[in-house]
């Protein structure tokens, strides 16, 4: 230990400009286990002290230097200096800098900031092993890549045993395709590990998780406006809305969505999502379902100064508090009562909720993630990712990440959306007329695409986390089964072409009735339930710690709530209960100064004729609006002047394309045409300084 009062260290790049928010692992001469762990601040500097408080000496440390906008991986160190001036001795360590990568590359990636955002046992900022006394499933390299990576065959083409074969699709489920990128908003949410390997094993109880263990979106709002400002709107007098931004067209000629507030998230000048977590750009998907909880948040702020929703505030609650409170309880239903519903074995999440939890997140223990959890079971979302997705109407199928030839649209993410590529979440998820793309099934095939990853190292998703797990020390998927009382299955009754069988075979160990947790809870899901719902283990490993993170923490709606709370704010599809694409559509409302529209009505079976066509605006504040000189887009570009009135608080005015009387309730623009033609059309208000004021797509 040093006798130096002040001992820092700096983390420059090789041009000598300070590094900011890289994590620094520090050890002590060849041992494993890290001493401390730091967070550079803006000029790149952290404090050398230990973990416990006391002052290091850096010349019998080592240093480990994490990029977390690249997902944690570890940047090269070409120089160290020591530099001693007075009773200050600093460590400047010289690294490169990465561009960044995509899911899956080094896991359980972290943020710059521990969870600190609230007080609480739900804040542990650990993962554990709920399972530590079974044995770890350890296999050759040479066997896990057998299984899980992919070769290229004599006519050129990829193959391997848990890729999707293109003559042979695992098929659609009946989950949305939006529910698989939506899984991994939710892992975002609640895990990041920077300070991991993938290549060495790892002790659960000594990772880190720099996420806050709850569902309460600290990757949307982090610690709030006063230690994150660039998150939110300067100009918002309640400190609540959250700064987006517009989708960019291709090209001058291009119209589509660019230039509306709300197509893409806010971006500095070289293109770089400014968000409170760099994963969630990682492709276009996850940019867009962000994007869609920043919306959400903004709605519901512009909601709560109306008459209706003032009534959701708690007394003395400020308008912040009541948005990010609403905000989140929406969010936990959604997961708890319609992301895991679909997923879920019914049988088995209806015992967790009528029984309570057995194994996982037990209630008297510090809340911690299971690395079964992260490591394996949530990782089922992996085989629900398409090759390909229907994001919008004009789009077709667009490729999850590049071709070789990157000359096709693609939706790998790290640059601004274009208007073309902004999604239309009504083709992603059921708005209650059954329309909309699918999920792949849970099977242990995974999309074509997933064994092509565009980064640095393994290019297969498969192989990644088969190292993963065995790098975290994971038991067998049977040994888990047969922990929680659940008979398992053994790899031949998979059935003979079973991926796991041919792996095994191609090795000579065809008796082996072991397989990885992750895939056992893949091919568990084919087994029992048709790929279309996890199976036993499976739910018990997903279902048991996503409810038992929303019932651990006493911000939680089952904590804070009223009693029988259920969402509270409007829904706007015509689902059975409230699910995730209610919660998208009132965040696409847009955001109102006074006037929301309401409703657009294109006429009996579209036919065309423009008296049947109408858009009904609405006041949705306290006081009364004046029409005079906003302006009504209808379809790109069809702008046509508001009357000059006035519309009462909640009161309603229809425009109707064709001619007619006007009243104080019905105004006619008197066009001879038509204009609601399209379905997927953007009907827009501006206000008289020419801003969107709100806008709705015409479905």
């Amino acid at each position: 230990m040093s006798s130096v009062k002040n001992v820092l260290g700096r983390v420059v790049d090789g041009s000598g400009s300070p590094l900011s928010g890289r994590v620094v692992v520090g050890r002590i001469g060849g041992e494993s286990d890290p001493i401390g762990h730091w967070i550079t601040d803006g000029s790149g500097e952290f404090p050398l002290v230990a973990d416990g408080g006391s002052t290091l000496d850096p010349s019998d440390l080592s240093f480990t230097v994490r990029d977390p906008t690249r997902g944690g991986g570890a940047d090269p160190i070409s120089d160290r200096t020591l530099d001693e001036d007075g009773e200050t001795t600093t460590v400047e360590l010289t690294v490169a800098s990465t561009n960044t990568p995509i899911h899956g590359s080094v896991e359980h990636r972290g943020m710059n900031h521990a969870a600190t955002t609230r007080m609480g046992r739900v804040r542990s900022h650990r993962f554990c092993n709920q399972f530590p006394e079974l044995d770890v499933y350890d296999r050759t390299d040479e066997f896990f890549r057998t299984l899980g990576d992919a070769s290229e065959t004599e006519d050129g083409e990829l193959d391997g045993p848990m890729m999707e074969a293109a003559d042979d699709p695992v098929g659609d489920a009946d989950t949305p395709a939006a529910y698989g990128i939506f899984g991994q908003f939710i892992d975002h949410d609640i895990t990041f590990d920077p300070t991991s390997d993938v290549d060495r094993r790892n002790d659960p109880s000594a990772l880190r998780n720099f996420r806050t263990p709850a569902l309460d979106l600290d990757a949307l709002y982090r610690t709030g406006p006063g230690v994150t400002p660039f998150l939110f709107d300067r100009e918002d007098p309640h400190d609540a809305r959250l700064v987006t931004g517009s989708a960019t067209a291709p090209d001058t000629d291009e119209g589509g969505l660019s230039g509306l507030p709300g197509t893409d998230l806010q971006r500095n000048e070289q293109g770089v999502a400014l968000i409170g977590d760099p994963r969630n750009d990682e492709n276009v998907l996850i940019a867009q379902i962000h994007l869609a909880f920043a919306n959400f948040n903004n709605r519901v702020v512009d909601y709560l100064t109306t008459e209706a929703g003032g009534e959701l505030r708690r007394e003395n609650e400020s308008v912040a508090d009541a948005a990010h409170r609403l905000v989140r309880w929406h969010y936990q239903w959604v997961v708890r009562h319609d992301f895991l519903e679909r997923v879920c074995d019914a049988y088995v999440l209806e015992d967790i909720e009528e029984n309570g939890r057995r194994f996982f997140l037990p209630p008297d223990k510090d809340v911690a993630i299971p690395v079964e959890f992260a490591g394996a079971g949530f990782r089922f979302g992996h085989s629900l990712i398409r090759h390909e997705f229907d994001i919008n109407e004009q789009s077709g199928n667009v490729r999850m990440f590049p071709s070789e030839s990157g000359e096709e649209p693609h939706l790998r993410g790290g640059s601004p959306v274009p208007s073309h590529l902004v999604v239309d979440w009504t083709r992603l998820l059921d708005t209650g007329d059954g329309d909309y793309q699918s999920a792949r099934k849970i099977m242990p095939f995974l999309a074509p695409t997933l064994f092509q990853l565009p980064m640095d190292g393994e290019d297969s998703l498969a192989m990644r986390n088969f190292q993963r797990a065995r790098a975290l020390g994971l038991p067998s998927g049977q040994d888990v089964a047969k922990r929680m009382g659940i008979d398992p299955i053994r790899n031949e009754g998979f059935g003979d072409d079973a991926p796991i069988m041919e792996a095994l075979r191609k090795h000579g160990r065809g008796a082996d009735g072991h397989a990885p947790l992750w895939y056992y809870v893949l091919d568990e899901a084919r087994y029992q339930n048709d790929g279309e719902r996890l199976g036993a283990v499976g739910t018990r490993i997903v279902a048991e710690t996503l409810i038992g993170l929303i019932e651990a923490d006493e911000a939680a709606y089952p904590n804070a709530a009223p009693d029988g709370w259920e969402p509270s704010l409007p829904q706007l599809t015509d689902t059975e209960g409230y699910t995730l694409a209610d919660l998208i559509a009132f965040g696409e409302e847009g955001a109102p100064d006074g006037l929301v529209i309401d409703a657009i009505n294109p006429g009996p079976g579209g036919d065309g004729d423009p008296l049947n066509e109408s858009v009904t605006l609405r006041n949705a504040t306290r006081e009364t609006v004046d029409l005079s000189g906003y302006v009504l887009d209808l379809s790109g570009g069809q702008r046509d002047d508001l009357p000059d009135t006035t519309l009462a608080p909640d009161a309603t005015v229809t425009i109707h394309v064709g001619s007619g009387t006007d009243t104080d309730a019905d105004y006619y623009l008197g066009r001879e045409r038509a204009a609601l033609n399209d379905e997927g059309d953007t009907v827009t208000l501006l206000d008289p300084d020419g801003e969107v004021s709100t806008r709705r797509v015409y479905r």
